[in-house]
């Protein structure tokens, strides 16, 4: 299923999306709910971030491809063993934007890129789960941009700016329930172009180590996202280009880029 968090007019409300429709879903998609005979054409409504998350987490460097670019040559089982290790952080849920809203470079930043990623969503409480329990805490999966950007703050240690700037979170257009995380292909696409493409499978730690590690010390809540990393290859974005993260399976995330003097 593909549920999704949407507006029409100045009304809000989680639907399901068959074909070109989004039908109206009344009840709670983290409980229960009922499918209602109300719907919109896609073409009608605007897809909002799919979950209103308490928390929005992210796992650096969780594929060789991405850390062979950040001129560390290593591989899946190395990052396992090696000092890169499990890398869980904090996103910043006041960055997330959903599909169709813009990406604001910073007028201090010099160098913003893209990192399409694969992203978790949190169905139930999780506290101290194991790897073969985390699918049943997971509600689906959703299509995200690890906006990330350099500039007057780079010698901060901290992502708090680099990651965490405003709108440096695209997540979206809706969940898709029913999918194998594993075995998925993630494509980045530039202003119509194809920029990198990888498979989940390349994953360090997957989606369901994932969930268990950050689960030992933090417990996550229904609504909550994870990033999973990139899969490989970044490239700087200006005002004017348009971004996707096409996930087959899944669908596309789409984000104008625009500056931030245009804004006003």
């Amino acid at each position: 299923m593909k549920l999704a968090r949407f507006r029409v007019n100045d009304w809000e409300s989680y639907g399901l999306v068959e074909g070109d429709r989004v039908s109206v879903i009344q009840g709670s998609i983290f409980g229960e709910y009922t499918v209602s005979q109300a719907s919109y054409p896609l073409h009608r409504v605007k897809f909002l971030p799919p979950t209103r998350p308490t928390s929005f987490w992210a796992i650096g460097l969780n594929y060789a491809a991405h850390v062979a670019h950040q001129e560390v040559a290593l591989d899946a089982e190395r990052i396992r063993r090696e000092s890169v290790g499990f890398r869980p952080w904090h996103k910043g849920a006041g960055c997330i934007i959903g599909h169709d809203d813009p990406v604001v470079l910073p007028s201090e930043a010099d160098y913003v890129h893209y990192e399409g990623e694969l992203v978790i969503v949190i169905g139930k409480p999780a506290r101290r789960v194991t790897p073969e329990e985390a699918p049943n805490f997971i509600l689906g999966y959703t299509c995200g941009n690890d906006i990330s950007g350099e500039g007057s703050w780079s010698p901060d240690l901290s992502n708090w700016r680099k990651k965490g700037s405003d709108t440096f979170g695209p997540v979206g257009p809706w969940i898709e329930t029913d999918v194998d995380p594993h075995r998925l292909e993630i494509a980045t696409i530039l202003n119509g172009t194809e920029r990198d493409r990888g498979s989940t499978s390349g994953m360090a730690y997957d989606c369901y180590a994932t969930v268990s590690g950050i689960s030992q010390f933090v417990t996550l809540r229904p609504g909550d996202l994870i990033l999973t990393g990139a899969p490989g290859a970044v490239e700087q974005l200006h005002p004017g280009d348009v971004v996707e993260v096409e996930i087959p399976g899944i669908g596309t995330l789409r984000n104008p880029v625009v500056s931030e003097e245009s804004m006003g």
